[in-house]
């Protein structure tokens, strides 16, 4: 039962940080940029991707993975024009909805809940299992954000940032995981 509390309460924990770091703070807007003409290229995607919402990689593979003349013309491609990767949602999407928030607040309680059953498999107080969590962080930071850096091209700044960002989420979250786990030997003493 304790692992559960732990959980949900290190979930509100880490949605109220995750909140501010993304309204209150600079972090989550760093490495983005303003798109130059952005007028026209909107109308260009408007036109080609239409009510197509998805994640446009380009230059495209024109065959399948793996076909050496696919790969070839592919690298053909890269070495005269740009290449990029594209998050397109069309006219008429909301940037923010309650559905967004509350799936977000779910994802958060899930985490932390697993954190907690890796902290309440820790041997130690509070300071381990806050080391744990940090630790976790990190992994996490890491995780979901350099291999967008080294594959895709993610600016420094933007990783850096987000990064710092999702291994807070766990610091936050673990303190209050770490501190419900201790507060049985705490109040014994």
């Amino acid at each position: 039962m304790r692992t559960l509390i732990a959980g949900v309460l290190g979930g509100f924990a880490m949605f109220i940080w995750a909140s501010i770091a993304h309204v209150a703070t600079p972090l989550a807007s760093m490495g983005l940029r303003e798109m130059p003409n952005e007028a026209a290229t909107l109308a260009v995607l408007q036109v080609n991707l239409g009510t197509k919402p998805g994640l446009y990689f380009f230059p495209a593979l024109q065959g399948k993975v793996g076909d050496a003349q696919a790969m070839r013309a592919q690298e053909d491609k890269l070495k005269t024009g740009p290449s990029g990767l594209l998050a397109y949602e069309p006219p008429g999407t909301a940037s923010l909805t309650p559905r967004q928030l509350i799936t977000e607040f779910l994802l958060e309680i899930v985490e932390c809940l697993l954190m907690a059953v890796a902290l309440g498999a820790v041997a130690g107080g509070f300071a381990r299992r806050l080391a744990v969590a940090v630790l976790i962080g990190v992994i996490a930071g890491i995780a979901t954000n350099f291999s967008y850096w080294n594959w895709y091209a993610f600016g420094l700044d933007y990783t850096l940032a987000n990064a710092f960002i999702e291994m807070m989420k766990f610091v936050f979250a673990g303190a209050v995981v770490a501190a419900i786990f201790a507060w049985p030997r705490l109040r014994a003493r």
